[in-house]
Parts: C-alpha cells; structure tokens; sequence
C-alpha cells in the first residue's frame, strides 16, 4: 500500500540521490500514491516537475515528453516490474525510491541513528514529515552522537521556530519565554507550516521542562494564553497567602486550569520561578519596558479575576504589592508620629519622641518596601519621600540635647538638623497615596515642632553671641574672615578654584556633596585637621546678598553689589601676594556654541599662575524666586555651571573650595505674614521697639543694617512681604550657617586631612543597638591549635570535649572580641588587624541591619576612616574575622555583608540580638 510523499521528503531525496546524477537534470522515480498538488520544488537552482503517474503508459509518455535539462519526478504506485527496465532505466540509480520520511529526516539532522522515544511516537509518519516541513533554511544542527533524540528535535524545532533558544531550558526560562509578543504569531506560523501535531509537540516539550508544571503551562499556551502564564505565577503568590480552599484559591485554580491537587507546593513554585524573573528582568533592564509594563498591567488584571487583591503585599514585584507595603509603612509611620505629637504636647521635646516599638515597627514595615523590586526604580517618589519619613522617625527616636552655645548648635546643625531639613524636604513633597500621605504628614508634624524648638534656642544664642561681639566659636569662622583663614592659604600651596552658590544651605549642600560624589567619584572631600566634620561659617546680617556676598569676598564686613565684591576680592588676594578672578553669572554665561562656559573663565582655571578662580553661581537663589527649591533635586547638574567648573578644574589641577553666602528657607504654604515697618527684607526689618514670636532682635557689628539694630524672622513660617518660593535674610540656622566643604583630586592640602563619611547614622540606616541580648544554643567552636602537632594516627581516639559554655556576657560582640578564636587571629595578624573598638563598631553596624548588609558609606564611618580607604581598611578586618579563609566579613559589590551562621560556628557567639 502506498502513502502519499511530502515536497519535504521529494527535496531530500533531490539532495541525496541528485548529487550523482548528470548536471543537465535526470528522473526521480518514487513509489508513492500517484497523487501531488504540492508547492513547487527546485533543485539546483532549477525548477522541478513533480508528475503523478496511475500506470506504466503515463510513466513513459512523461519521460517522452520531457525536456532536456529538466528534473522531473515521477510518483507512481506501479513496482519495477510493471515499469520495466525500459522506464527504469530513465531514474536516477535506475530504480524507484520507496520515501521514508525518517530516512529523510534523519539526514537533515545528520545522524545515523533515532532514538526509541522518536520511534515510537504516535503518528510518526506524520511528524517526519512535520519535521522536515519546518526545516529552516540554514538546516537543522546535527545530532550529537549521530543519535537523534526526541530532546535534541524539539529543541531544534523551538530554536528555529518559537524563539527559543538554550542550552539549558527551566521553569524561570519557560514562563520568560512566554512574555513574548511574537510568541503567537510564531506558533501560528509553525502550525501552519508544519502541523497542529508539531506545534502541539514542540510546546509541550518546552512546558516539559518546567517540571511539575508542565501540564498546566503547556495547556495555557495551547489555549492561546501564553500571555498569562507569568502573570499567573506573580498572582500565585498573593493567591498562596490567604487561606486553604479559600475562593481566591478556587477562582485561581479555575483560571489556571489547576487541579485540585496542586497544592501550596506547585503555586509556591510557580510564584519563586515568577517573581524570579521579573527581579531579574529590572536588575539588568531586560526586557524591552513594554513587555514589563504589560506583564504588570496583566497581573493587576487577574489579581482582581481570583478576587485576591487584598493580598497583594505578599508579593514583593507587584505594583499594588508595592502599594500596600508602603499603606502598611504609612500607618506605622502616623502611629509613630501622632505618639510623638503627644510627647511633644506634654514637653517632651528633647527626650526621644518615637520610642523603640514604634520605631521598630517603621523599620519592619520599611524593610519590606525595600524588599519589593519595583522599590528601586527610576522615578518611584513614593518610595523616595517614605525613606525620608523613615530617616526622620529614626532622628525622633534618640534624644535631643539643647546646645549649651552657639558653637554646639551650630555643630549640631550641620552634622545633624540640617539633615533633618533636606529629609523633611522630600517627605513634604508627598505622595497621591492616601495611607501613606497620612504617615508622612504625621511625622513631619512632630518633626517641626522639635525644629521649632532648635531653631528658637539658636537665635537666642546667635542674638547673645553678637550682642557681646565675640569672635566665631571653634569649629566655625565668620564668613568675612573665611578667605583669609582658610582659603588664601590653600591657594599658597595649590591653585584654587572657590564656588560660591548663592542662597544655598547646609541641607542642599550635603545633597550636592553627595550627588558629586556619585557622579564625580575623581573628587574627595577634605575637612580641617583635628575635625571630623565639615567647617561651617557664620554669615553677617541681615542673611541677604547684598549683605552676606561682599562681606565674604572682601575678607571684611561690607556692603554692595558686584563691584564692591571684585574689587575688595582684589584688593584681599593682593594684601597676600595671590592673583586671581572673579566671575559672577554673565561672565559665567558662554556665548560660544558648544561651549558650557565661557572663554574667559576656562582660561582662567587653566593658568596655573592664577591662585584663587572664584565663580558665583545663582541658581540656588533665583530658584527663591521663581520656582520651587523644595522640590528640586540638588546636585552638579541642577546647579548651572557647577559640574563642568568641576570638570575643568580637575583637568587644571586644582582644589575645589565649594560655598555659600547664606543660606536659604522654603515656603511651605502654611505660615504667615507680618506686616512690618522699615521692612528690607521677607525676612528682615529694623528694631522699632517690639518683637513678635518667631522673632529675635540682633545686635552688633555684624550687622550690617538698620544702624546695627534689627529684628530677624526665627520661624519658618513667618515673613514680612509677598509669597516667594523661598527666603533669606532671617536668622534661623538655615539661613545663618554657610557651608563650607573641600575637594581635591590630588595631594591633600597642608591643614586638612581626608573626610570621613559626613551623613548622621539615623541617616544611613537602622540606628544600631547595644541592647542585651538572649542567649541561644551554641555551635561547636572551630578548634585552632596554636602551633602545628603530629598528624593522627589509625589508633588515635578523639578526645572528649565538654560542651562549649556561653561567655559571662550575653552581648555578642563582647563574647566575640573575648573569644579564643579571635585571640588566636589578632596574634597572628601580627599588628596588621583593625583596633578592637572599630571592628566591634562595623560587627554591630551589620548585626542591626537587615540582611547584616551595609553601604560602603556606613562601613567607612563604623570603621572610622574615609571611603576611600575603605578598601584598605576592610582586609584589616577581615584578617581577625575570617578565620581559615572563610567569608564571615565580605564585599558583595557596594555593600559590606556579614556571614553571621558562619561567625557563629567560628567564633562559639552566643547571642542574638532582640
């Protein structure tokens, strides 16, 4: 019985049997059913006539009328016999091919053998030849072994096909490769050339792969939903999270076409393999976005299909898993806040306003924010303004001492509240989400009033410290002598570029600091030698420009405008020998195209004759103005100029002296004004006899209006003309305090020493705790005798070893640094290992982090040294901790991370902190 032959299987024996016949064309004769209504076939760059034949007649009249050149195949179901040699001698090799389209494919695949699972698959024939219907035009990859496995066919057919190709195929990569857009068009494609059997075949092959799942996976594509199949699994998770045979999980089963069967086990699985993908996917910025956006888009869908929203927060990739983690953030955050409001209401303003449950509670909520994926994208505010909220409930959580003078509270305003100001900043942005706009608002509520508070006790202060004209407290310098004492002398040993920005305070200084040392890592920040912390200057008064700027750039109290300032800055740099320039905005301005700045300030940097550079830079104070200085991101690129005078004095080899003349507050819609005479400024009048609350009058020689008599606004909230986006001129510490910081990308100039990291600790993370700690079943403890001893013997028995007792001390870092193991490391370190209080201060940095994982900034300041030399100082550590080599202290990237399973089997610690 004859069956009918495929052009597939015509086009191999073309391949096979044509090679040996003449070059002007031959016969191919096949024993096939006499019938073709097939696509047209060349061969050799020919094309083929394909002729059905019922008898020995019709074979020898087609024979008769072929043409020379030409190939011609005959199918026939008439044997040789009927045909005789008189026709078969016409056929290439002069017989009839029997077609057997396994033969045929195993050629294609190159192999000489086929595996028992191709042989015995159902409709075989039908899939040879499916097989060799879908043979891509650069052929399939040969057989490894010369054995053609069912594996290595389906592999190729998904290769070719469906877009899939790996050596190594799993569960993650199976739904990855569901997220195709093409995928149906391609299985379409393949069904169409090859067979629904095929199609069916290679599919549930690649679902095969997915263990467990298989069937499930496999029947969603067939049914047309390969679109859900990773969709499905993220909605696992919330699915998994509410209770057995709950309706979710009915709702979920039906959708998936899940058994009852499959348990916890098979939606756990689905959902790790999922969730997998997309963390994956935003670590390396793959896929395409619109394939991330519809998969998450789809997910909201069917989350709400299994009415399994409400579950959301269990899955940490999300949006709205996203959303309810920050919810549940935001009511921990306004239990901590409106807790706090009530301390404050009682007097408690210097004690800690947020007590450790409280804070414990933000810091577990906050934890699981930043555990979700979507957490860490470009552009997530919400997630920005919470970690600002968090950052100021672990301020309110430690107590406030009120500064003794002015040199503390101005300490404590640069190290400290100016902080507090740039993290309340973003959180008074807000966010749209109702529960965590509630959090943010009641935190904030308690953080003002606690500012308040400072800044009143410093006015009082600044207003005492002038009235008597006393010299600037230690660690501070007035701003007319700041050229003179610390600058001028750098530039007597290395060129100087000095940028003043206009209007900017301590907090959008440490904002910018830290985004040049993103952006700009060439360049580390130097502080005065003996400090640890960056020096700060004391503006004169009132806090304006015209005020503020001339005293600072004449090296003496004056007032004016630009020409006071450049000639008085001459006049300072000649009294020392010094030659320099002073640029102000429109000298700044480039007119040449393509250029950032202008001829004349380049040139200037690069002559290395030209001691001190200075440049004004107004984007801070015009933005007081014009826009909003509370909702702009801060840094090299926001302030006009700064990053490429940056650049330029990198290339010129110059240190950076970067400043201000005063600094700045922020309207934040929710103050009042006072109407004032003699006003000469939103923040300034003359003394008339009166002071309001929220006022301080100031005295003194330095100030520098109003016959040296005039009142400043104190509060915030509180001015004397329009509504501005912002002000100065006031005397609160935002206003008063200049920062000043160093950088230099070379030699450290004589009278400054390298910066340790400058960010508070509440700023950096979970504020470590030296609390007690319960003690828990110990480890064996790593044995390490101190010098080497004879090798065991057969007949040697393992001595008995009491069991290891806990140290009196249930802190583990004291039963760490007491142990004799550590002791043991220290005498081998040889003096080479870090000082005992500084390792004990990064072990606690990492025992009280989530994931005992930190930045390289915190490690920097537990260990006491700048970041920089963070990677020399880390292996002194590491020398004591990992014993043997092994990892208990190690860098994973940027962080610092701390094996604590493996501490404790090396180190017998016993504890575990509460």
């Amino acid at each position: 019985m004859t069956t009918p032959v495929s052009a597939a299987v015509i086009r191999d024996l073309l391949n096979r049997d044509g090679a040996a016949a003449p070059t002007d064309g031959g016969v191919l004769g096949i024993r096939a059913r006499p019938e073709w209504s097939g696509a047209p076939i060349t061969f050799a760059g020919k094309p083929v006539t394909v002729v059905a034949c019922a008898s020995s007649l019709a074979v020898r009249e087609v024979l008769l009328s072929r043409s020379p050149g030409e190939w011609l195949v005959v199918l026939t179901d008439r044997d040789d016999d009927d045909l005789g040699t008189g026709i078969t001698a016409h056929f290439v090799g002069r017989r009839l091919r029997s077609p057997d389209p396994w033969e045929a494919v195993k050629h294609g695949f190159e192999a000489t053998a086929i595996d028992s699972a191709l042989a015995r698959a159902e409709n075989r024939t039908e899939l040879a030849n499916a097989l060799l219907n879908a043979t891509p035009s650069s052929g399939w990859p040969a057989a490894r072994s010369g054995t053609l496995t069912y594996d290595h066919a389906m592999r190729s057919v998904a290769a070719a096909h469906l877009g899939l190709e790996a050596t190594s195929i799993d569960l993650e990569r199976v739904l990855e490769w569901t997220t195709s857009a093409s995928l149906a068009r391609s299985l379409a494609n393949l069904t169409s050339l090859a067979g629904q059997q095929l199609a069916g075949s290679v599919v549930r092959w690649i679902a095969g792969q997915a263990g467990d799942l298989a069937g499930v996976l496999g029947a969603l594509v067939l049914a047309g939903r390969a679109e859900d199949v990773l969709p499905l699994g993220l909605v696992a998770r919330a699915v998994s999270a509410t209770v057995s045979d709950s309706g979710p999980q009915a709702l979920f089963r039906r959708s998936a076409s899940l058994s009852a069967d499959r348990g916890p086990v098979a939606l756990g699985a689905w959902a790790d393999a999922a969730e997998s993908v997309v963390k994956r996917w935003l670590a390396q910025g793959n896929p395409a976005p619109e394939t991330l956006v519809r998969v998450l888009n789809r997910v909201d869908r069917l989350l709400a299909d299994v009415e399994a929203a409400d579950y959301a927060g269990s899955s940490d990739v999300m949006r709205s898993g996203l959303t309810q983690r920050l919810a549940s953030l935001g009511d921990a955050l306004a239990q901590a806040g409106s807790r706090a409001a009530g301390r404050v209401a009682a007097g408690a303003l210097g004690e800690a306003l947020v007590q450790s449950d409280e804070r414990k509670a933000v810091e577990a909520a906050w934890e699981r924010v930043t555990a979700h994926a979507l957490a860490r994208r470009d552009g997530e505010v919400r997630v920005v303004r919470s970690q600002a909220a968090v950052q100021l409930v672990r301020w309110l959580a430690l107590a406030s001492a009120e500064p003794a003078d002015l040199g503390s509270a101005i300490e404590q305003y640069w190290t400290t509240t100016s902080w507090v100001d740039r993290a309340a900043a973003d959180a008074w942005n807000g966010v749209d989400d109702e529960e965590l706009a509630r959090g943010l608002r009641g935190v904030l509520e308690a953080v003002r009033a606690r500012r308040a508070a400072f800044d009143g006790r410093f006015a009082q202060l600044l207003a005492a410290h002038e009235r008597i004209g006393a010299a600037a407290p230690a660690g501070a310098v007035n701003a007319e002598d700041l050229l003179r004492r610390y600058v001028l002398p750098i530039a007597a040993q290395l060129p100087v570029l000095f940028v003043l920005a206009d209007g900017m305070n301590c907090a959008v200084a440490s904002e910018v600091m830290d985004d040049i040392g993103r952006q700009l890592d060439a360049w580390v920040e130097c502080v005065p030698a003996g400090r640890t912390t960056r020096l700060a200057a004391i503006a004169s008064y009132p806090t304006l420009t015209r005020v503020a700027r001339p005293s600072l750039f004449c090296g003496e109290l004056a007032t004016g405008e630009q020409a006071v300032e450049q000639a008085g800055f001459a006049k300072l740099l000649q009294s020392v020998g010094l030659t320099g320039a002073l640029f102000h905005k429109l000298g700044l301005d480039s007119s040449e195209p393509g250029f950032s700045s202008a001829h004349d300030v380049r040139a200037a940097i690069d002559n290395p004759n030209t001691g001190v550079v200075a440049c004004v830079l107004n984007t801070i104070d015009d933005a007081l103005d014009r826009s909003d200085p509370g909702g702009t991101e801060w840094g090299a690129e926001s302030v006009k100029h700064l990053r490429p005078l940056l650049e330029r004095a990198y290339r010129a080899g110059r240190v950076v002296v970067l400043a201000s003349d005063h600094g700045h507050i922020v309207e934040r819609r929710a103050g009042r004004m006072l109407t004032v005479e003699a006003a000469s400024s939103n923040r300034s009048h003359a003394y008339t006899g009166t002071v309001q609350p929220g006022e301080i009058r100031l005295t003194g020689r330095r100030v520098l209006e109003h016959n040296g008599d005039a009142v400043l606004a104190v509060e915030d909230g509180l001015r004397y003309g329009p509504l501005k986006a912002g002000y100065h001129g006031g005397a609160a510490p935002a206003e008063v305090v200049i920062p000043v910081t160093l950088l230099t990308t070379g030699a450290v100039p004589a009278g400054w020493d390298l910066a340790l990291p400058q960010a508070p600790a509440w700023w950096r993370g979970s504020i470590a705790s030296a609390a007690p700690v319960r003690p828990v079943a110990a480890a064996r403890p790593v044995v390490m005798p101190s010098k080497p001893s004879d090798p065991p013997t057969l007949f040697d028995t393992e001595p008995e070893t009491a069991a290891p007792q806990p140290p009196a001390s249930s802190d583990p870092i004291t039963q760490l640094l007491s142990s004799p193991v550590y002791a043991e490391q220290r005498n081998r370190a040889r003096g080479q290992a870090m000082p005992d209080e500084k390792v004990a201060r990064l072990v606690r940095a990492l025992l009280t982090t989530p994931g005992n994982r930190i930045d390289a900034e915190s490690a920097a300041a537990a260990l006491q040294v700048p970041v920089i030399q963070l990677a020399g100082a880390l292996p002194r550590v590491q020398r004591l901790l990992n014993v043997e080599q092994y990892p208990v202290l190690d860098r994973d990237g940027t962080s610092v991370v701390l094996d604590v399973t493996l501490l404790r089997e090396q180190f017998s610690v016993f504890g575990e902190l509460t």
